[in-house]
């Protein structure tokens, strides 16, 4: 270990200045002197704006085109398909609405495809032969349109008895008896039940309606087909 010689200080190696104080080297500033640079920023890109959603609109405004043709289709086929009645020669009348709805038993009535005729009205308990059980027995009584049936259109129609009606004096509506209808009218090409009638042909048969004994059809509501406009005749006054 090295002593220093008798009479001198021990020696003490010179200690570094802190570092604050320490010489830069050439061409750099003091450390305190050097300007603050902040760490930059990381990059961000720019937001794009967010597209409008048009399709969303577009797609409302096709539903609403959607049902407003719909609509139009569907008052457009009702105009078309109203019953109105027809002249002796089988044309159709240019009457007024007050008119129409006095057709009565006898007139010819026209709805869509078919041209109606109620020749007469008759009642009865029973329909079909009920001695060996094959008819069909009223729960009051059967109100039963004898009608003539003429297809005068260019194209087959089904007549179906389920589109036709009639109504009491109190405004009660009466579905036909299609039970009835088939002990009435048997099966073939004859009758009114589900009878598919090819243009120009004409078809007779019975439409029976089970109302209250003692009930009458003041008027009947005849169509060509269930989504038809209609036509009706009078019924009250008339012999049946």
């Amino acid at each position: 270990m090295y002593e220093p010689p008798p009479g001198q200080p021990p020696f003490t190696p010179a200690q570094p200045p802190p570092y604050y104080q320490q010489q830069p080297y050439p061409g750099q500033q003091p450390y305190a002197q050097q300007p603050y640079r902040p760490y930059p920023e990381p990059y961000r890109p720019p937001r794009q704006p967010k597209k409008k959603r048009h399709w969303v609109r577009n797609i409302l405004l096709g539903v609403a085109g959607f049902i407003v043709l719909i609509v139009v289709i569907s008052l457009a086929v009702g105009g078309g398909s109203k019953g109105t009645p027809s002249s002796s020669s089988g044309a159709p009348a240019n009457a007024a609405p007050a008119a129409q709805q006095a057709a009565r038993i006898g007139t010819p009535v026209r709805d869509g495809k078919f041209q109606f005729t109620i020749t007469s009205v008759s009642h009865a308990k029973t329909a079909g032969d009920t001695a060996d059980g094959l008819g069909d027995t009223a729960q009051g009584e059967y109100t039963i349109l004898h009608v003539t049936v003429t297809n005068i259109s260019s194209q087959p129609q089904t007549l179906d008895d389920s589109g036709q009606y009639v109504y009491d004096a109190s405004g009660r509506k009466y579905d036909a008896s299609s039970n009835a209808d088939i002990d009435l009218n048997g099966a073939g090409s004859s009758g009114v039940f589900l009878n598919d009638i090819n243009p120009g042909n004409t078809v007779k048969g019975q439409i029976a309606f089970d109302m209250p004994a003692g009930h009458k059809a003041v008027k009947a509501e005849l169509h060509d087909s269930l989504f038809s406009g209609g036509v009706t005749v009078i019924l009250a006054g008339r012999p049946g």
